[in-house]
């Protein structure tokens, strides 16, 4: 009798947190603020792909991606393909960057948060016009300090210390 109020209660952790990063994406940003901002949508997929790699996977990361294509105004699949990019990485590391502590964890998506990133470039790129500057890559450095920052907020709500011990 649990399991299916189990399974509910997930997929509403799940459709909440996913809902809460559209809407974050929604806030009028400005200046320095907003070329820091860190991708909430591609945090919040790649975090729920790395931990429910069965309910989240290439469909959802597609659909996202073209919601934050027309939040953007942006070319029409430009972040769905880096967004799937991402979630292909993220699953194919995931056994490894499960065994991290968050700072672990954060260094090692910072790479993969800039190939989506760079992606997003280089197909704005072709699609429309060469990109004005390379502080287009700056919320990749506001992702991997969000992405350590839920990690261990969620660590630590799990009992857990910020630091693995041997």
């Amino acid at each position: 009798m649990n399991a299916p109020n189990q399974t509910f209660g997930n997929w509403r952790h799940i459709l909440g947190s996913l809902t809460l990063a559209v809407l974050l994406e929604q806030l009028p940003w400005t200046g320095w603020v907003l070329a820091l901002r860190p991708d909430f949508v591609l945090v919040g997929v790649l975090f729920w792909a790395l931990h429910q790699p069965a309910r989240i996977g290439f469909a959802t990361a597609f659909f996202l991606g073209l919601l934050a294509d027309f939040q953007d105004g942006a070319v029409f699949g430009q972040h769905a393909i880096a967004y799937v990019i991402g979630v292909y990485l993220v699953l194919f590391l995931r056994l490894r960057l499960l065994q991290f502590d968050p700072f672990r964890q954060a260094a090692q998506l910072f790479p993969i948060l800039l190939a989506v990133q760079l992606t997003v470039l280089l197909v704005g790129w072709l699609a429309v016009n060469p990109p004005g500057g390379l502080t287009l890559l700056l919320p990749v450095l506001g992702s991997t300090v969000l992405w350590y920052l839920v990690a261990g907020f969620l660590r630590l709500w799990h009992g857990k210390g910020l630091q693995d011990r041997a």
